[in-house]
């Protein structure tokens, strides 16, 4: 091998374990509280509760764990759903409290600003969502398909402000 062939390998080696490097990072962007903002969100029935959804949801990284807590108290009148996970993100299933609908999580990171979040009831996917950051990190956006208690699908968007 010629000294030319043998630094470009080298480099082609480095430059990939930095990349790797990179993404086993934790995409820190999305740590911190969210809220939603009903008025951007929409759901594809056209019920999506606008000025009435109360939903806060408190993200953070521990390594290559995304650990997720969130309260929906919209119902008024009965207690809130409190939803709590600790996921390795690598796309394998990991229990998730709190919900009747679900009751485990797969979470896959995409990107320093997108993750593929998936939540199954007795290993069906109830919900699939990609978590993308918007507006310098301003902003997170959950767009996704969810099935209902009845089988009907419909889809999402959702917008949360830092809060």
């Amino acid at each position: 091998m010629t000294t030319m062939k043998a630094i470009r390998t080298l480099c082609a080696i480095g430059l990939l374990g930095m990349a790797s490097h990179a993404l086993a990072a934790p995409p820190g962007g999305f740590a911190g509280s969210w809220v939603n903002d009903n008025i951007r969100s929409s759901w594809s029935d056209g019920n999506f509760p606008t000025g009435k959804m109360s939903l806060r949801i408190q993200v953070t990284f521990s390594q290559d764990h995304m650990i997720y807590h969130s309260v929906n108290d919209t119902a008024k009148g009965k207690p809130p759903m409190v939803i709590d996970f600790d996921a390795v993100m690598d796309g394998k299933p990991y229990p998730l409290t709190g919900s009747a609908r679900y009751d485990t999580v797969r979470v896959r990171r995409l990107g320093d600003d997108q993750i593929e979040l998936l939540e199954l009831k007795g290993g069906d996917v109830i919900v699939g969502a990609i978590w993308q950051l918007k507006d310098n990190g301003k902003t997170l956006m959950r767009w996704g398909i969810g099935k209902s208690p009845e089988g009907k699908s419909k889809s999402y968007q959702e917008f949360f402000s830092r809060g």
